[in-house]
């Protein structure tokens, strides 16, 4: 239940098929102990043979067709962690907007009316700016923000510069993010732009887009959180047993 690719004669790389079994899913997996065996089988129930199945091909199998588990359970919790932290984030990103907004035009009716007449509507029978703010989703506040002027956006995001696709870009990584994706092995992240003319579409890029976006305040924290989600106090070996190419770090 693999396919193989023949590199040489005395080695072979091979990838796991995505419709194995869950028997022969385990017959690959290298444990520690019984009870490592019996928590991969629970998950494999969970969350489907697939889905660690994808995980295992990203990894890479030995040239024995094996591989140890815990790489493949510490895969898992280390993306987990990964969106965790985008997700807190990315929920600043959408409170620093309405906080922007909200408070650039709390007073001004007719220049609400120029980003949106139907909030403007609202406050006129009655509601407020922020609350009408508070209704929309990610995906309405963003479109919405598209509508301030030049000055502002360059005020609230840093940069006005390939900002529609950039924004696009954040929404739809918040998408992949709430969804539950799993991040290392996802293949449609959006394309970003970033202001010294480079640019990219893979998971690395998707978080420098975020990174720029955000209010300067969170930029400290949030490079600290992503660069330290590869150490565990509890696990020292954690980041040992992770895939170079998965391990995240942000520049300043």
């Amino acid at each position: 239940m693999y396919t193989a690719d023949i590199t040489g004669s005395k080695s072979m790389k091979t990838k796991l098929s995505l419709d194995i079994s869950k028997e022969d899913f385990i017959a690959r997996m290298e444990f520690e102990n019984k009870k490592e065996e019996f928590r991969c089988r629970q998950y494999l129930d969970l969350k489907g043979v697939s889905y660690h199945t994808v995980l295992v091909n990203y990894i890479e199998l030995n040239e024995n067709g094996k591989l140890e588990y815990k790489k493949v359970q510490n895969l898992y919790i280390y993306d987990k962690r990964i969106r965790k932290i985008l997700y807190k984030f990315l929920s600043a990103l959408e409170e620093g907007i309405r906080g922007y907004i909200s408070n650039k035009y709390c007073s001004d009716i007719n220049s609400i009316k120029k980003i949106s007449n139907s909030i403007s509507k609202s406050i006129v029978e009655g509601s407020s700016l922020s609350k009408e703010l508070e209704n929309l989703d990610f995906s309405q506040l963003l479109n919405i923000s598209k509508k301030l002027k030049k000055s502002e956006l360059i005020e609230l995001f840093g940069s006005s510069d390939h900002l529609k696709e950039n924004l696009y870009a954040v929404k739809e990584l918040r998408n992949t993010v709430s969804h539950h994706r799993m991040l290392f092995v996802y293949e449609d992240f959006q394309q970003c732009f970033f202001n010294d003319g480079t640019f990219g579409d893979t998971l690395m890029d998707n978080i420098r887009n975020l990174k720029e976006l955000l209010n300067t305040f969170y930029e400290e924290f949030f490079i600290e959180e992503i660069n330290n989600s590869c150490i565990d106090k509890d696990n020292p070996q954690f980041q040992n047993s992770l895939p170079n190419k998965a391990i995240l770090s942000i520049k300043n």
